[in-house]
């Protein structure tokens, strides 16, 4: 028992030592927080306001655009904005005129922002300026001032192909054109790490490890720069002396089927937005539906010739110059009395060309037009119109079709079916990607070899003096083409006064290696046919393209030549 007693005063003993001990620490922590609440409340929060938890970011640069010989299209160069924490910065109204004297900073619009940003930990103070004026705004040590390396987009081609390439934001995401089409490509991962800063925005101490800066991937599409720069300054020229409403010019490399030029009119610089006006970001080549008026007759005579109905020498009597489809009469600007079906191309015969299209029936006029790609978009480049193959049932309107009224196409999609005439009756799948040299396109078959070289044979009499685009023949190289003069189409009635002047051709005719397209919008000038104002600024170009290309010139005996002018037809 005495036993028992005595363990029981042991362990009684140790237990009221431990309570007192926890009892003394348990008073000595509330004594502690008594006094950093009362002496120690001021320099605490002293402290606690001039730390904080910040997350540095570090900015991504978006991918430049390159054109296929390396050139840059566009580019993001690195920019500083000025930044500041709203709850250190505003309190600082005293240092702001050093700002405003130094880099420029607009003391109404700080006030403005404060009152905006009052509850917030981070606003602009002035953005994308040099790094040179943003250290200079930072040595002054403002508090709450620090610096964001940013980037700015620069096109360093300026309005050259910039409806193509198209346009940033200002946080440097693609809105338009090849910018938007390959935004998650050209788009980096911004890195960033959390840190500690003090009041005036110093570095502390770092939190935790960084995460890496992921910049943008460069792009290289098929463009060529050099021709770009060319076929601006052809088109714009056109434009002006015809005073033209716009145009477009699009060219194609054969056999590869790569777009080598892009290019409208009227245009903008990127470079300064004030030149962005309404309509002007439209990328027209491919975004603008026309009906392609006689350009569409090689393919009906295509047709004809692949089904075995004519020859090239068949002869068609269009006496006296006009026909009536019904009641609708179809009229060719003059009587060309009996023609060869090469010269109803060569010509522009509307009666010809009707007259031998309406021997088969619609149906398969509308599957040869569909099966040289109108209908369908050529390529899938943003706003890419596919333009419309409607089947038509009554006779004028099969009638019509034949001489490229009644649907519409871009002039993508024309200079697209072109490449049948100019790779032996392979339509080629158009890109804006580059590809290697020597490369060889997988197309569709759709004439056959014989079919497509006559036809070429009569489109390269169109480019002589017997034919409607005289004005479109290059020195030492043969070319062939087709002139088209359409009235426009505005609010479902045609206008009498209102023309697209168009081109589309390829060259050398020997060996075709390029397909262009050339679209003038209601010229106003004397001259609106497409072999005055259209085929023209093709010869320009495409000269200049075999000499940059160094295409060998074609045999003087492939060159078609006649001292003889004649009146031709108008296209």
């Amino acid at each position: 028992m005495r036993h028992n007693q005595n363990l029981f005063r042991v362990v009684s003993g140790r237990m009221q030592f431990v309570l007192a001990v926890v009892f003394g620490l348990f008073i000595a922590l509330v004594a502690r927080i008594a006094y950093l609440q009362t002496a120690m409340h001021e320099q605490l929060v002293s402290e606690g306001e001039n730390r904080f938890e910040r997350v540095l970011k570090f900015s991504a640069q978006r991918g430049n655009i390159l054109d296929r010989n390396g050139q840059i299209l566009s580019t993001s160069t690195p920019v500083d904005s000025l930044a500041a924490n709203p709850q250190v910065f505003c309190k600082s109204r005293d240092r702001w005129e050093e700002l405003a004297n130094s880099v420029g900073v607009d003391m109404q619009l700080m006030n403005t922002r404060c009152d905006q940003y009052s509850e917030s930990r981070f606003m602009y103070v002035l953005k994308r300026i040099s790094p040179e004026r943003a250290q200079k705004a930072i040595d002054l040590g403002v508090p709450g001032l620090e610096v964001r390396r940013e980037y700015q987009r620069f096109f360093p081609g300026g309005p050259i192909g910039a409806q193509l390439i198209g346009l940033t934001d200002t946080r440097d995401t693609g809105q338009e054109g090849l910018e938007l089409k390959y935004d998650d490509l050209l788009t980096g991962e911004e890195g960033g790490q959390r840190v500690l800063k003090d009041r005036i925005g110093r570095y502390v101490e770092a939190i935790d490890n960084p995460r890496s800066v992921r910049h943008g991937a460069d792009i290289q599409i098929s463009i060529d720069q050099r021709i770009q720069t060319l076929a601006t300054r052809y088109l714009e020229e056109a434009v002006r002396t015809h005073k033209a409403a716009g145009g477009g010019i699009v060219l194609i490399k054969v056999p590869s089927g790569e777009i080598i030029s892009m290019v409208n009119a009227p245009q903008f610089n990127p470079n300064d937005r004030t030149t962005v006006t309404h309509g002007v970001l439209r990328n027209r080549v491919v975004t603008d539906a026309i009906e392609p008026g006689s350009l569409t007759k090689p393919f009906t005579i295509a047709m004809l010739l692949e089904e075995g109905r004519v020859t090239p020498d068949t002869v068609v009597d269009t006496h006296p110059g006009q026909m009536y489809v019904g009641r609708n009469r179809i009229s060719d600007v003059r009587n060309y009395g009996e023609l060869a079906v090469t010269d109803i191309i060569a010509k522009s015969s509307n009666v010809g060309t009707v007259k031998l299209a309406l021997e088969e029936p619609f149906a398969k006029l509308h599957r040869t037009l569909k099966r040289v790609g109108f209908g369908d978009p050529a390529t899938d480049l943003p706003g890419e119109s596919s333009g419309v193959l409607p089947v038509r049932k009554r006779p004028i309107e099969h009638a019509t079709m034949s001489f490229g009224y009644g649907f519409s196409a871009t002039a993508l999609q024309i200079a697209r079916a072109y490449t049948v005439f100019a790779t032996d009756g392979i339509l080629l799948p158009v890109t804006i990607k580059p590809k290697p040299a020597g490369y060889t396109a997988s197309g569709e078959r759709v004439y056959s070899s014989e079919t497509a070289l006559q036809i070429r044979q009569m489109l390269r009499k169109v480019a002589t003096r017997q034919g409607t685009a005289s004005r479109a023949q290059i020195s030492g190289y043969g070319v062939g083409g087709k002139t088209g003069t359409t009235h426009k189409l505005v609010n479902g009635s045609y206008k009498n006064k209102d023309y697209l002047s168009l081109f589309a051709g390829f060259g050398p005719i020997s060996n075709p290696q390029f397909v262009g397209v050339v679209v003038i919008d209601e010229p106003r000038s004397k001259q609106y046919f497409g072999g005055a104002v259209a085929a023209p600024v093709f010869s320009r170009l495409m000269e200049d393209v075999m000499r940059i290309y160094d295409v060998r010139p074609d045999k003087l005996e492939t060159l078609v030549t006649d001292a003889t002018p004649s009146r031709g037809g108008v296209g």
